[in-house]
């Protein structure tokens, strides 16, 4: 029997408003975190997803996976440990736990007005958690409850409790009964929320149902929104690719859209991204002495993601299949089930992104000097990344 289960559910929320109309400096210097080497991971994360969903419109949250992988190694050992710090980008344990412990607290201090992450652990009131793994709750600012898992109804409902109360009711039921194994030993969760406005806001007047090409061969109508301004950009001749940064009100968060320069070119650009850094792309983008002419469509959905069928296929396997002896004193622990729910929306006034995850277990720039203005039309297939500086907070694709 396993007794662990790992439960992501990731909600996103993001909503621009209307702000100044001069874009903040958005390269900013690097954060004492910088060298968690969150980017690779996540393009390697979101490349799987993307090549494993029948749709291809897909969203993860890959800081809420990484955050309960990071913290479920710490009770770990041997090769289950060795495979996330392998694919989060680790050589040494202690590196990955200041980085992950070090993003909670980090998060734990900000303004609660743009942005919550969170972690929970409950454990069965027939364990006792491990001593060193408790330590490590705290580290990561975890809240740690007993719970009934016998109950399954009764737990579910304090999971979604406070799911909701940590998403101001976006989500209030990630989880049902039948997630809840009577069995169960432990349960990791993390939620993130993000709610913010765009620091320049798009016109509602501008928005006009405009062809959006699926493939070269498969052409929708799609509502296209409109925005004339020095946005930072990024013409990637390397990665085939460019970029346009979006940024919000809130200091350090902002989104970047990644172009194929190619119609059917964002496998490609996924691949490449799943091997080198985004940021090196990111941090070279600079403001325009002219305009940028971006169009891109206006969207809104949901993912749920099977995170079992996807960490094998990026590295993870021993989490599922070899016990840990460091999470509760009683007996050893693998994961039994492992889900991210994501959910984004994004429109003139900005986007909506949030994540409950689950383990049931740059320089200043001058300005360039004045161009010819920049068409950037999202009208095929793209990827986009929602960060807070340098920390990848969401990633996704949009194709139809």
């Amino acid at each position: 029997m396993k007794d662990i289960l790992f439960y992501f559910v990731v909600i996103a929320y993001v909503t621009a408003g209307y702000g100044e109309n001069s874009a903040p400096d958005q390269c900013q210097a690097l954060s004492p975190l910088s060298q968690c080497p969150m980017d690779i991971p996540s393009m390697k994360l979101l490349k799987k997803l993307y090549e494993e969903s029948p749709d291809k419109n897909v969203i993860i949250s890959p800081i809420g996976v990484f955050t309960l992988l990071s913290l479920y190694a710490s009770g770990s050992e041997k090769q289950s440990r060795d495979e996330v710090m392998q694919l989060l980008g680790f050589n040494y344990f202690t590196q990955l736990l200041d980085c992950y412990s070090g993003l909670s607290e980090m998060f734990s201090f900000m303004n609660q007005k743009y942005i919550i992450l969170a972690n929970k652990v409950l454990v069965s009131d027939k364990y006792t958690i491990n001593d060193g793994f408790s330590y490590t709750t705290s580290l990561y600012k975890s809240e740690v409850d007993k719970k009934n898992f016998e109950n399954q109804t009764a737990a579910a409902e304090a999971i979604n409790k406070w799911s909701s109360e940590k998403t101001n009711g976006i989500i209030n039921e990630p989880v049902s009964a039948s997630d809840i194994d009577a069995d169960m030993a432990v349960a990791l969760f993390n939620v993130i929320f993000l709610k913010d406005k765009w620091h320049v806001p798009f016109s509602v007047a501008n928005t006009k149902d405009q062809d959006f090409y699926v493939d070269r061969s498969t052409v929708v109508k799609r509502p296209m929104m409109h925005l004339k301004h020095p946005l930072y950009y990024y013409d990637d001749k390397n990665m085939g690719a460019k970029m346009v940064m979006l940024p919000y009100k809130g200091t350090g968060f902002r989104m970047v859209i990644v172009l194929p320069n190619e119609m059917d070119g964002l496998p490609q650009v996924l691949e490449k991204f799943s091997e080198t850094r985004l940021m090196d792309s990111v941090n070279k983008m600079r403001p325009q002495g002219d305009k940028v002419y971006l169009y891109m469509p206006k969207f809104e959905f949901k993912t749920k993601i099977e995170l079992n069928d996807i960490l094998p296929k990026v590295g993870v396997t021993s989490i599922f299949e070899q016990g840990s002896s460091g999470v509760v004193k009683e007996r050893t622990v693998s994961v039994s089930k492992a889900l991210q729910q994501t959910f984004i929306k994004v429109d003139e006034e900005g986007s909506t992104a949030g994540a409950f995850t689950g383990f049931l277990f740059m320089p200043t720039s001058l300005e360039n000097p004045k161009s010819e203005p920049i068409p950037f039309k999202a009208h095929h297939p793209f990827l986009y990344v929602i960060l807070q500086n340098d920390f990848v907070l969401f990633a996704g694709t949009y194709t139809h």
